[in-house]
Order: C-alpha cells, then sequence, then structure tokens
C-alpha cells in the first residue's frame, strides 16, 4: 500500500512541474533540475532561481519517492525536459525540489 501512495504523490509532483513548466512559458532548451534537500537548502534555492517545484517528502521514502519521479518522467511527461537525470542530495533531505539553472533570479 505504502509503494501506491508514494506513486501517487510522485504522479500528483510532475502533474505540478507540468503545470509550472507551462505557466511559466519554458523553452524547449530550458530544462529542470532535481534535488534533494533540507529546509536550508530549499530556502537557498528558491532564493536563487524561480520558478520552483518543491514537495516535502519523508526521509525514509525519498529513494521511492525520487525513483518514482524519474520513471513517471520517462513515461508520462515529455513536455518537461530533464537533460540531467541526476539528482543531487543533501544529507537528511527533507525536500524534493526541482528548478531550472536557465532561470535565475535577477
Amino acid at each position: 500500500m505504502e509503494n501506491e501512495n508514494v506513486a501517487l504523490q510522485a504522479k500528483v509532483y510532475l502533474y505540478h512541474l507540468n503545470n509550472s513548466n507551462k505557466e511559466n512559458g519554458f523553452k524547449p532548451a530550458e530544462g529542470w533540475k532535481f534535488s534533494q534537500v533540507t529546509e536550508a537548502g530549499k530556502a537557498a534555492i528558491e532564493h536563487e532561481y524561480y520558478p520552483t517545484v518543491s514537495a516535502k517528502v519523508s526521509p525514509a521514502i525519498m529513494q521511492d519517492f525520487a525513483s518514482n519521479v524519474l520513471m513517471y518522467l520517462k513515461t508520462d511527461h515529455q513536455a518537461i525536459r530533464v537533460p540531467d537525470q541526476t539528482i543531487s542530495m543533501e544529507k537528511d533531505s527533507t525536500y524534493f525540489i526541482a528548478y531550472s539553472a536557465d532561470r535565475m533570479r535577477r
């Protein structure tokens, strides 16, 4: 049952990411990067980049959540471009965040 919950959370996360992609007019050359961060890391990324899409995820299921996001991204969401499929990680991370390195705040 927990695996179904993680899969559902991953689908909801990608739904929000897809909406942000459309709302912010991402061009085909622009892409997203994923990170697993602490609350301080999330604040730093949100301060430096716009837009961001984040989700608070229990550390116990973080790896499963990230795996599900990447799996669904490959199969269902062709409009979301993620050129680098690696996910940077911080120790004791509680947030999964997506941001575009091409869109720094000025």
